[in-house]
């Protein structure tokens, strides 16, 4: 039953989202990337943007650190990033620039510390209802293992997903209350692969539609 239930994530994995098609929660042939986390975000096609950018930021032993978990958004999410902060500009100044070179240096840094946490953070770890933890930025995130209502039927227990959560407002919401559809509740991003294990730590890869930084954008 379990390789069953490995298949089946494999295979939503596949056909979820086409951006992300190479992503597959849950199951992969060898967990073990026989490399540092940033050799293997930089050896990837959909993470090598990500790889520049902590390079820039002068922060690959901290990413390398050993026992450090993090959470990667890929190439998507940051071009997802670049186009809001683009249009935002653009309703200012019709001639307005904006690339992932204009980031000021030292926010950089604190936006990718806040998907480093200084432990090790694998499936084993998160637990359904979520738990607080503190980023390498001294920031919250809310982090936990969740049972996915998917295959009726077909399984004796549903595939369960990892998510990342981030903190809208002073408190957080419960966590079955939290909703991306509603624009004041806090944001929780699925991870898409979890578990890869690097020669110094845990990577978890987040979904596309997830906007680097957790950058909100505004009408």
């Amino acid at each position: 039953m379990k390789n069953i239930v490995i298949l089946i994530i494999i295979l939503f994995g596949f056909y979820s989202c086409s951006n992300d098609d190479y992503l597959v929660d849950g199951g992969v042939a060898d967990q073990n990337v026989k490399m540092s986390t940033y050799d293997f975000l930089k050896s990837n096609k959909q993470l090598d943007t990500l790889a520049l950018l902590i390079q820039r930021a002068n922060m690959i032993d901290v990413v390398n650190t050993k026992s450090t978990t993090f959470f990667a958004p890929n190439n998507l999410s940051i071009k997802n990033y670049v186009k809001a902060i683009l249009a935002k500009k653009l309703k200012l100044d019709p001639t307005a620039t904006f690339t992932v070179n204009d980031i000021p240096v030292a926010e950089l840094k604190v936006m990718l510390g806040n998907y480093i946490f200084d432990q090790t953070l694998d499936r084993s770890k998160l637990v359904k209802v979520g738990k607080v933890y503190t980023t390498h930025s001294g920031e919250e995130r809310l982090l936990s293992l969740e049972p996915v209502e998917q295959y009726t039927g077909q399984l004796d227990n549903f595939p369960e997903y990892v998510y990342y959560t981030f903190k809208v407002g002073a408190t957080w919401d419960p966590t079955d209350a939290i909703s991306n559809d509603v624009k004041e509740a806090d944001k929780k991003t699925v991870v898409r692969t979890s578990n890869l294990l690097s020669t110094n730590g845990v990577i978890h890869v987040l979904q596309g539609n997830h906007i680097f930084s957790n950058y909100i954008p505004t009408p």
